[in-house]
């Protein structure tokens, strides 16, 4: 049975030049997959889905792509909390990453969006924004040396990751058909099960999930042993 489910929603802006539109456009519908398959996942009795939304490196785009995608984040998360879709759905959210590079007003409406949802159980769904593995681990070692701690221990390094308190991600998808993890969960990741899917994620389909989710269910975890 999986408890936590990670994605890599990759493929937006191939998707965007494959079916010839806007690439606000292709964004807009890949938030809406992120939500959509969230509700796949409650579906099959998931109870966590954590989902990359904006990587460190996605600062590395054109000025104007991040002005968008930082509109359209704005945007999305005022419709979810003004149409009650997260209340329907009793749906926490988390933030994983340094949103502090983020505008003002994007930091804001992030602050709200996890003030709004915290009391909700039905599902968590993390967000990783302004997330990147390796600068995970740095802060984490960085944090660690303030605090004075000489000898650290495996299971007290987690305490100081951005997914404090979290469980590890039972499996990873990824989608667009590369098969690689750049540098999403590194340390989490450890002994999760990884998919690799070909659709671009815009246009990942229910059977197509199903299918990845009945995969996982056929491999033997062996955790090392």
């Amino acid at each position: 049975m999986i408890n936590h489910i990670a994605i890599i929603p990759d493929g937006n802006r191939r998707f965007a030049k494959k079916m010839n539109i806007p690439i606000t456009k292709s964004y807009a519908m890949g938030v809406d997959k992120i939500i959509e398959v969230m509700e796949w996942s409650k579906d099959l009795g998931v109870k966590m889905m954590t989902s990359w939304g904006f990587s460190t490196e996605n600062f590395k785009r054109s000025a104007l792509e991040r002005r968008l995608l930082f509109r359209l984040f704005e945007g999305k998360i005022k419709e979810f909390l003004e149409n009650g879709r997260f209340k329907k759905e009793q749906l926490k959210v988390k933030i994983i990453g340094d949103i502090n590079k983020f505008p003002k007003s994007l930091i804001n409406a992030i602050h709200n969006l996890e003030s709004e949802t915290e009391k909700y159980n039905e599902f968590q769904l993390n967000l990783a924004l302004n997330y990147g593995g390796r600068q995970e681990i740095i802060e984490a070692c960085n944090r660690i040396l303030a605090s004075g701690i000489k000898n650290i221990k495996t299971e007290d390094f987690s305490k100081f990751l951005f997914t404090k308190n979290l469980p590890d991600p039972d499996i990873i998808l990824r989608t667009s058909g590369e098969q690689r993890m750049s540098g999403f969960l590194p340390w989490q990741s450890a002994y999760s099960e990884f998919v690799f899917l070909k659709p671009l994620w815009p246009e990942l389909q229910k059977e197509e999930f199903v299918t990845a989710i009945n995969e996982y269910d056929s491999r033997q975890r062996r955790f090392g042993r």
